[in-house]
């Protein structure tokens, strides 16, 4: 009999825990405490009201509406008594209200147990009571920016003006807001009139019309076909959730070469005197400049490289060494002017080289408002060192000089001692 009892007693309490194991696990608690008559408890678009409560009674009428409705434009009015519940579905989602107690009081009050089967679906911006209702409830929408970005002109010049327009329509069922517009640089044009300004941050309310947002002016400055690069804006919905950044079309701009579109072109070539030498010689090397545009070409800067092996032995007053390189430069170079300037190389080291050049220089192209920078490099041909005149004669062992050396002085000592034995 105890035995029987004891397992009747361990066989219930498996039991219960089941059931409590199986509650828990039916639904989230979402809500559980109070709220006033006339004030609402919001899960995304969705507000449950507590319009009307009889403490008399321990019962409850509520309104569940759904997005911005009128008073009477709900979609559930459960009545509650204590103890009772209702069930209804958000986004698939069930939800279920319980009411647990009613208070009395100026303003009458319940007690209400909201739970819901699985909670991953709820916004937390929109979410929790909401003082006065439905109607003062905040919802959210999905705002689209629908941006579009157009050109005066498809096909202009090198040198001619495009204007831009970027517009922005709210096509979306909720208001943008916090919208921050870019536009980035346009690479092979240039900024001449930025006629609105950069706009700042701003709202856009899905029932405004269609907006101005930049209008400004650029010029072409290379001839090619360019797309425009698309402007973007950043933006937030009237509950503050972020949204993917939205970006305009980007339109294509042909820009065809133009005669008054001038460039200068160096051209710059080093030549030696020889390319066989041996070592220890000098060679004298010729460095001609030509420009071959139709610019003058400004702050000329010509650096001669010099490999180690070899080392500038001085050249023409127009070189300067600065940081032990050989460099030539010139304020201006005028368009289709020639000019050789010369230098000369000491031959250090037997070897193989090639002596660089390294170009730079300004040039004004008659359509951008600043100079035109252009580099360039360029190598010599091979010069060959050899061996000098006199070089074998280090390339044999110290013992090869010394013992010829030390036989002719001990000759030459032997001598002068018989000749001062003889002289007596």
């Amino acid at each position: 009999m105890f035995r029987n009892r004891k397992m009747l007693i361990i066989m219930s309490f498996i039991l219960l825990f089941s059931l409590l194991s199986i509650g828990s696990a039916s639904g989230k608690i979402l809500f559980n405490s109070t709220i006033q008559q006339g004030d609402g408890y919001q899960i995304n678009n969705y507000v449950i009201d507590v319009t009307e409560v009889f403490t008399s009674q321990d019962a409850v009428t509520l309104r569940i509406y759904k997005g911005e409705s009128d008073n009477d434009d709900y979609v559930y009015d459960p009545f509650l008594s204590v103890d009772s519940s209702y069930e209804f579905d958000i986004e698939d989602e069930d939800v279920e209200i319980t009411l647990i107690d009613v208070y009395s009081g100026v303003v009458p009050q319940v007690k209400l147990l909201i739970t819901v089967s699985d909670d991953d679906f709820i916004n937390s911006k929109t979410e929790g009571i909401v003082d006065g209702g439905h109607s003062e409830a905040v919802f959210s929408g999905t705002p689209v920016l629908k941006i579009s970005k157009s050109v005066d002109k498809n096909t202009v010049g090198v040198g001619d003006i495009v204007r831009v327009t970027v517009t922005v329509e709210n096509t979306g069922d909720d208001d943008a807001e916090d919208v921050i517009f870019s536009d980035p640089f346009q690479p092979k044009f240039i900024l001449i009139d930025d006629i609105l300004g950069t706009p700042g941050r701003m709202d856009i309310a899905s029932d405004d019309p269609t907006k101005k947002v930049y209008l400004y002016d650029l010029k072409a400055t290379e001839a090619g076909t360019f797309s425009l690069s698309p402007a973007t804006a950043s933006f937030s919905n009237s509950v503050g959730e972020s949204f993917p950044q939205a970006s305009s079309n980007s339109p294509t701009v042909l820009v065809e070469a133009s005669k008054d579109l001038v460039t200068a072109d160096l051209d710059v070539d080093l030549e030696f005197d020889s390319y066989t030498v041996n070592r220890k010689d000098e060679i004298e090397a010729t460095v001609r400049i030509k420009n071959l545009g139709s610019a003058s070409a400004n702050a000329v800067n010509i650096g001669i490289l010099i490999p180690e092996g070899l080392e500038y032995a001085g050249g023409d007053s127009v070189i300067e060494v600065i940081s032990g390189e050989p460099t030539i430069y010139l304020d201006s170079f005028g368009a289709q002017q020639e000019k050789e300037i010369n230098f000369k190389l000491k031959v250090m080291e037997i070897g193989t080289y090639t002596i660089k050049t390294e170009s730079s220089y300004l040039f004004d192209d008659g359509v951008n408002t600043q100079k035109q920078e252009v580099s360039s490099d360029s190598v010599s041909n091979a010069i060959y060192v050899a061996e000098g005149e006199y070089d074998y004669l280090f390339e044999q062992p110290i013992y090869v000089y010394l013992i010829p050396l030390i036989i002719i002085g001990a000759v030459a000592g032997w001598i002068i001692h018989r000749h001062k034995q003889y002289k007596f």
